[in-house]
């Protein structure tokens, strides 16, 4: 998400910074949780750090799944704003969505996580 707020403010096209776009601000404005109640603010950026040890500490799973899907989302948004850049290795943000997308991987399958969350929901063990 930073990373496409950072340039969407310095790159320049038709005379205008990418902010100044409104599609550009909106993908912006929707990472930043403007545009998803579901999740605080700060979750594209601390999704993987900041949330599994305070829930793996309470035996739930689910909400990574969430996380999985909000920091695919903020890294497609950022690789968007950047454009063909967005796949030159000197940009870090071709990094970012391999990063992001690992996640479904790494903390299981978003199918299996998402099994895993609608058998807690049926079974009322949430």
């Amino acid at each position: 998400m930073e990373l496409g707020r950072r340039y969407a403010e310095e790159r320049v096209q038709f005379g205008e910074s990418l902010i100044a776009f409104p599609r550009v601000a909106d993908k912006i404005a929707d990472d930043g949780g403007g545009g998803d109640d579901r999740a605080p603010d700060h979750l594209p950026c601390g999704a993987a750090e900041g949330f599994r040890p305070a829930l793996r500490s309470r035996g739930r799973d689910g909400p990574s799944l969430l996380a999985a899907r909000v920091a695919g989302a903020a890294a497609d948004n950022a690789l968007q704003i950047h454009g063909g850049n967005g796949f030159a290795l000197e940009y870090p943000v071709s990094r970012v969505l391999c990063d992001a997308r690992i996640l479904n991987i790494f903390e299981g399958a978003a199918e299996i996580q998402a099994h895993v969350i609608a058998r807690r929901l049926l079974d009322g063990s949430n």
